[in-house]
């Protein structure tokens, strides 16, 4: 039921973003690139928002999910999820995904991109603490603290 809600959302508030019926695909035209999952991938990064932001706002869960849709849709990273999960986050088990890891997912591919969007594209990074030395601080939200690459240029 969620996800029916969910492709509707999706639908009117980032026509670029759409849910294939026939096979619960998600679609994003990132220009140069079509990313494309499906629940399996859903599930994935709910369990990333999970692990990484469980206690933060629903902003900063929004946030998590969309730096994993900003490393699929750039050349930089692979464009399969379970690759980008793999390599970069954690899913480390903190107990059942609530909703709202869910919805926070959903609400990053409704708007990613867009001027709605909690994160421009270019934002990859993040950790608590402390911004990484090695990139340009982007924003701070609750806890974590979001940079983007040193040549990232910036809308």
């Amino acid at each position: 039921m969620i996800g029916v809600l969910v492709a509707l959302m999706i639908s009117m508030q980032n026509p670029e973003a759409y849910m294939l019926e026939e096979n619960c695909s998600y679609i994003i035209d990132a220009g140069d690139r079509c990313i494309s999952f499906d629940e399996d991938d859903i599930d994935l990064m709910a369990r990333v928002v999970m692990s990484e932001a469980g206690g933060q706002s629903d902003e900063c869960k929004e946030a998590v999910a969309t730096t994993i849709l900003n490393r699929v849709a750039s050349p930089r990273y692979s464009n399969c999820v379970s690759r980008i999960v793999e390599d970069a986050y954690s899913t480390a088990d903190n107990g059942p995904v609530t909703d709202s890891c869910y919805l926070a997912v959903y609400s990053a591919i409704a708007w990613w991109g867009s001027d709605f969007a909690v994160l421009p594209k270019q934002c990859y990074y993040f950790r608590g603490g402390h911004y990484h030395t090695w990139a340009l601080a982007y924003r701070q939200i609750d806890d974590l603290y979001f940079s983007v690459p040193k040549d990232a240029v910036l809308d």
